[in-house]
């Protein structure tokens, strides 16, 4: 009787050619690293540009101040006083209950690299703003606005920021999406609510996001080079706090692999010997560009995987070799692992920043005096809105998009 070879299980999507082998160190490639100094320098850059044009211009102190005024005129008549208390509390209840959930995640996933570099990234962004505004900024009198102390930039609008990006630090591939879409709607909104709650104007909302946003970039780059350090060493997976629990997950999903084939097994089917499949994963993990065909050449996933579907077909296993199909990642990143999407997205970013360009540029330019209360005035508010949504919508998909793939 001859026996056909068995195509191998759930396992049978291959790395990619090319691909490292698992378990191999990730490696940080130079123009990743520019690339991340290049972003975040055209952040923070964005934080100067912001700076002189609001606190050192008679044309920016003037619209901060109409647009701060219009945005308390709309508070007093659109908003019911419950809102308005709630409003008052919302930047801490926000930063409270990221903080919570980040610390969740770190400790559910062991993520403790990415909380370290979160928690660093969090003081080093308050510090920052706290230094900015007392220490190197100062605010000109114009004789425009009613207070001429600095308020650049905002702080409530940082501790709130700050805390929503370590949770998109800490977040785990899977969610990354999500967290860094509310993340960025969040920061957002506590930004715009500082602006209603008269607090602060548009402009130290924008700036707070931009620092918050250039350090988690800082983050994200630290701890890819953390790393990548303790991979080379050895550290990453031998003495982790999460080594036992991957170790423990790689046996259970091998102890199911063999009882699905056991229980799966027809008269004409042949199930290879346990060593012969010890011998076959052996090869598999330390294939990165392959496999080995029994009758010569090499294999490729595609090939493995319609070998599996083709031999489960004649034996009557089809609808094994569909669910085998569909446990294989859609789309792989650069270094084989699961490639999940970047939110926000860098287009979204860029069509608030040129909307918000378009509305300062009209009430720069509106014919009639831009005071609040009038057309100009509302569309000055509503500039400083999509300018606070632009800045957090910007830094979260730089973010977002570092943390996408391990190179990149």
């Amino acid at each position: 009787m001859s026996y056909a070879s068995f195509p191998p299980g759930p396992h049978a999507s291959y790395p990619a050619p090319g691909a490292p082998a698992p378990g191999a160190p990730r490696r940080v490639r130079a123009r990743s690293v520019v690339g991340t100094l290049v972003v975040l320098a055209l952040l923070w850059g964005l934080v100067l540009v912001v700076a002189h044009a609001g606190l050192q211009t008679v044309t920016g102190q003037a619209l901060d101040e109409v647009a701060l005024a219009q945005a308390k005129a709309d508070r007093n008549a659109y908003f019911p006083r419950p809102v308005l208390v709630l409003a008052q509390y919302a930047p801490e209840v926000i930063a409270l209950l990221a903080g919570i959930l980040a610390l969740v995640w770190a400790v559910r996933y062991r993520r403790w690299t990415a909380a370290l570099c979160a928690a660093g990234a969090v003081i080093a962004a308050n510090v920052t703003t706290q230094f900015l505004k007392h220490g190197l900024l100062d605010k000109p009198d114009l004789g425009i606005q009613q207070i001429a102390s600095n308020s650049f930039p905002s702080g409530h609008t940082t501790a709130a920021a700050s805390f929503l990006m370590a949770l998109l630090l800490v977040a785990p591939p899977h969610r990354r999406a999500r967290a860094g879409r509310w993340g960025a709607f969040l920061a957002a909104v506590v930004g715009m609510l500082t602006v209603v709650n008269g607090w602060h104007r548009p402009s130290d909302a924008a700036a707070a996001v931009l620092v918050v946003a250039g350090w988690g970039l800082v983050a994200a780059l630290a701890e890819r080079l953390i790393g990548f350090a303790l991979a080379r060493t050895g550290r990453a997976r031998r003495g982790s706090a999460g080594a036992g629990l991957r170790r423990y997950r790689e046996d259970r999903s091998r102890r199911r692999r063999r009882l699905s084939w056991r229980e799966d097994r027809g008269d004409s089917a042949y199930v290879p010997p346990a060593h012969e499949r010890q011998a076959e994963e052996r090869e598999w993990a330390a294939s990165s560009t392959g496999r080995e065909d029994p009758r010569g050449g090499t294999r490729n996933s595609g090939e493995w995987n319609d070998a599996a579907q083709s031999h489960a077909a004649s034996n009557g296993g089809g609808q094994r070799a569909a669910s085998w199909d569909r446990q294989s990642p859609s789309r792989e990143a650069e270094d084989g692992s699961p490639w999940f999407p970047a939110r926000p997205r860098t287009a979204t970013a860029l069509i608030l920043v040129v909307l918000t360009a378009v509305l300062l540029a009209a009430a720069v330019w509106w014919p009639y005096p831009t005071v609040a209360g009038t057309l100009a005035g509302r569309i000055t508010v509503l500039a400083g809105y999509l300018g606070i949504a632009a800045a957090a919508a910007l830094g979260w998909a730089a973010v977002a998009a570092r943390l996408r793939s391990p190179i990149r």
